[in-house]
C-alpha cells in the first residue's frame, strides 16, 4: 500500500490525540500490507469500505474516525 504523507496523519492526531495510537497501529500494519484484492483488505480490516476507482476507506478507532 502507498501511504501519501504520514505527516498528515501525524497533523490530524495532534488535534485529535484520541486518535493518534489507532492511526499508528493502522499504518503500521498498511504500510508492510502486500494487498491485491479487497479480499486481502478484509482479511485484515473487515470493516473497510471500497468506494470505487481502488479507494478503501477505513474505520478508525471504531468508526470515530474515516480514513
Amino acid at each position: 500500500m502507498h501511504i501519501i504523507s504520514l505527516k498528515k496523519l501525524r497533523s490530524f492526531w495532534e488535534l485529535h490525540p484520541n486518535a493518534e495510537q489507532p492511526l499508528r497501529a493502522w499504518h503500521a500494519i498498511a504500510r508492510r500490507a502486500q494487498w491485491r484484492t479487497p479480499a486481502d483488505i478484509r482479511a485484515v480490516y473487515g470493516s473497510a469500505s471500497f468506494v470505487g476507482n481502488n479507494r478503501v476507506v477505513f474505520n478508525i478507532k471504531g468508526n470515530d474516525y474515516r480514513l
